[in-house]
C-alpha cells in the first residue's frame, strides 16, 4: 500500500504525520524526534544534510548551512521586506531568473522550492522507513495568507520531493481540523497560529464535518524568528559592550547568538530568569570567548510587545471583518510554538476573557489536520485500513480525533467522516486599469474555490492587445498592492474605442492558487496560462 501523508512545512521546523482510523502517526527522525528542523546543509565532503543533523551546522558552517527558507518561497526578491530579511540571513542569496531568491552552497545554485523540496524529502523517507510503506502524496500546509506564487512554488517543492501534491490547505484550517475531526461540534472557533515564521490568525465555524473559514488575516514576516532576533541584538550589544566586540560584523557570531537566543526563549517560557553564559565563541584569529547573560522575563516581554501587539491587531481586524463579537468566540486555538510564550497567552486572555486552548501540541497539531485531509483524499481512512502491528502515536482510545460525542470512538469497521473545508482568499485580488487603479475582481476573504467574470473595454481606438496586469492588496491604486503577473491578450479586432468587449475571469481553486482568463467576448480569442513573469514590459490595459 501507498500512504499519503500531511505536512507541515514549517519556516523553523516541519512535521509529517500518517491518519489511520486508529490514529495518528509521526514521522520520526534518527533519534525519535517527531520535530525536524528546517534547515538543509552542504557539508565539504559532499552530499545533503537535513533535519536535526543539519541544525549543529549554523554555527559550524552558516555560509552553507541553509534555513528560514520558507519566508523567501515563492518571493520576489526585490520585495523590500525581502531585502530587509535577506541581512539576517549569513548564508549566500542572489537574485535569479525573474526576480526570484537563489541560495549559493558550495558550488550549487539553488531555488528555494530545491531547498524546501529537501526538508520535504527528508520527511518522505522517515514516514517509508518508520511505516514500511510507499509514500506518494501528501497534503502540504502553508499560511493562510500565502500568495499565488508562494502555494505555486510550494506545489513545486513538492514535486520535486516525488509527492503528488493531493492539495494545499491553510494552517489554522489545519489546526481546526485536527481540533473537531470526529467531534460533532457546533462552534465558532479562533485559530491563533503563531509560529516560527509566519503569523496567521482565522475565525472559523465549526459544524459537524463542515469547516467554515469566515475571515482570516496574518502576516508572513511575523513569528518567532523575530523575537530570536530582539534577543540576539540584546546579546549583539552586551557583547560590544563588555568584550569589546561587535558580532554584527560576523556573521557565525551572530548565528550563534541567534540559536542561545531560541533557547532562552524557550526557558523564559517557564522560568522568570535566564542566566548563564555562552562560551566557545570564536571570534576569528583563533580567539574564543565567553558571553555572561541574564535576561527577565519582564524584560523579555518589554523586547517582543511590539510583535505581540501586532497579532492581537490582527486577531481584533478578523473579528471586525466576520462581524463576530469576542463572546461569540467559543474556543480559542494556540498554534504554533511562540503561543507558549506567556505574554502571549495573557495577551489572548485578556481579548477574549478566556484562558486559550492548547489541548494538542502546538508544534503538531498542524501537521495532525493535513494528515486526517491526507487520508481522507487518499482514502487511508477508509473502513478497514489500519496500522497493524505498528503501534499510533496517537490512538482513538487517548486522543479525541478519532472519538465521536461524549468521547466515544468510532466503530474502525466503519468509515470515518470525510471532513469539507471551506476556506477564503486572503486578500483581495483585483487587475490594472487605465490611470494606474484597479477593478476588484474577488474581494478579501471571498469563499473558495471560486470563479468570478468582469467585462472591460479597450482603453484606446484602434487597441489590438491588453496587458491584464493582476494584483493582490487593499488599496485602489496599482502600484500600492503586490503585483501578482500579467496575462497577454493578442489579435483583438481594431475597432474605436470601448467597442471591443473583453471578459476578464479569475478563479481561485481549493489550492488557493489563481488562475486568470481573458477572452474578447465578439470573436471567441482568449489566453488563459500561467501569468508572465514579474518585470515583463507593461503594454496597454483595459478599461
Amino acid at each position: 500500500m501507498t500512504l499519503a501523508i500531511g505536512i507541515d512545512l514549517g519556516t523553523t521546523n516541519s512535521v509529517a504525520a500518517v491518519a489511520t482510523p486508529t490514529g495518528v502517526e509521526f514521522a520520526l527522525g534518527a533519534q525519535g524526534e517527531r520535530i525536524h528542523p528546517s534547515v538543509v546543509a552542504y557539508p565539504d565532503g559532499g552530499g545533503v544534510l537535513v533535519g536535526a543533523a543539519a541544525r549543529p551546522r549554523r554555527v559550524n558552517d552558516p555560509r552553507n548551512t541553509i534555513f528560514s527558507a520558507k519566508r523567501l518561497i515563492g518571493q520576489n526578491i526585490r520585495s523590500p521586506l525581502v531585502q530587509l530579511s535577506l541581512t539576517t540571513l549569513p548564508f549566500v542569496v542572489e537574485e535569479g531568473p525573474n526576480q526570484q531568491a537563489i541560495v549559493v552552497a558550495r558550488d550549487r545554485r539553488m531555488t528555494i522550492p530545491e531547498i524546501s523540496s529537501q526538508v520535504l524529502l527528508h520527511l518522505k523517507r522517515a514516514t517509508e522507513r518508520q511505516m514500511a510503506d510507499r509514500v506518494s502524496q501528501a497534503v502540504i500546509t502553508v499560511p493562510a495568507n500565502f500568495t499565488d506564487a508562494q502555494r505555486q512554488a510550494t506545489k513545486e517543492a513538492g514535486r520535486l520531493a516525488g509527492l503528488e501534491v493531493l492539495r494545499l490547505i491553510n494552517e489554522p484550517t489545519a489546526a481546526a481540523l485536527a481540533y473537531g475531526f470526529g467531534q460533532r461540534l457546533d462552534e465558532t472557533v479562533c485559530v491563533f497560529d503563531f509560529g516560527g515564521g509566519t503569523f496567521d490568525v482565522s475565525l472559523l465555524k465549526i459544524r459537524g464535518e463542515i469547516f467554515e473559514v469566515l475571515a482570516t488575516d496574518g502576516d508572513f514576516f511575523l513569528g518567532g524568528d523575530d523575537l530570536d532576533r530582539a534577543i540576539a541584538e540584546v546579546l549583539a550589544a552586551e557583547m560590544n559592550t563588555v568584550l569589546r566586540y561587535d558580532p554584527r560584523r560576523n556573521p557565525t557570531v551572530m548565528t550563534r547568538l541567534a540559536m542561545a537566543a531560541e533557547e532562552i526563549k524557550f526557558h523564559l517560557g517557564e522560568h522568570t530568569v535566564a542566566e548563564g553564559e555562552i562560551d566557545g565563541i570564536d571570534v576569528g584569529d583563533g580567539r574564543t570567548v565567553a558571553l555572561p547573560f541574564r535576561l527577565t522575563r519582564p524584560q523579555f516581554d518589554g523586547l517582543i510587545t511590539g510583535y505581540v501587539d501586532r497579532t492581537i491587531d490582527l486577531c481584533r481586524q478578523v473579528l471586525t471583518t466576520a462581524r463576530i463579537q469576542v463572546g461569540e468566540v467559543s474556543e480559542v486555538l494556540c498554534v504554533g510554538g511562540s503561543t507558549r510564550i506567556p505574554l502571549v497567552r495573557r495577551r489572548l486572555a485578556e481579548l477574549f476573557g478566556r484562558e486559550p486552548a492548547i489541548r494538542i501540541n502546538p508544534d503538531e497539531v498542524i501537521a495532525q489536520g493535513a494528515a486526517i485531509q491526507a487520508g481522507t483524499l487518499s482514502g487511508n481512512l477508509a473502513a478497514g485500513t489500519g496500522m497493524g502491528a505498528r503501534d499510533a502515536v496517537v490512538t482513538a482510545a487517548t486522543s479525541p480525533l478519532f472519538s465521536g460525542a461524549g468521547g466515544v470512538p468510532f466503530d474502525p469497521g466503519q468509515p470515518l467522516p470525510r471532513p469539507l473545508l471551506l476556506d477564503v482568499t486572503p486578500a483581495t485580488l483585483s487587475i490594472a486599469t487605465a490611470g494606474g487603479y484597479t477593478e476588484r475582481l474577488l474581494e478579501k476573504n471571498a469563499p473558495i474555490p471560486i470563479e468570478r467574470t468582469k467585462i472591460f473595454t479597450t482603453a484606446r481606438d484602434h487597441q489590438t492587445q491588453v496587458v491584464i496586469d493582476c494584483c493582490r492588496g487593499e488599496s485602489r491604486r496599482f502600484a500600492d498592492n503586490e503585483p501578482l503577473g500579467q496575462l497577454v491578450l493578442d489579435d483583438l479586432p481594431s475597432r474605436p474605442r470601448g467597442e471591443v468587449r473583453i471578459e476578464v475571469t479569475f478563479r481561485v481553486d481549493t489550492d488557493g492558487i489563481l488562475h486568470v482568463r481573458a477572452r474578447d467576448a465578439q470573436t471567441g480569442v482568449k489566453q488563459e496560462a500561467q501569468l508572465a513573469v514579474l518585470g515583463a514590459p507593461v503594454a496597454e490595459r483595459a478599461a
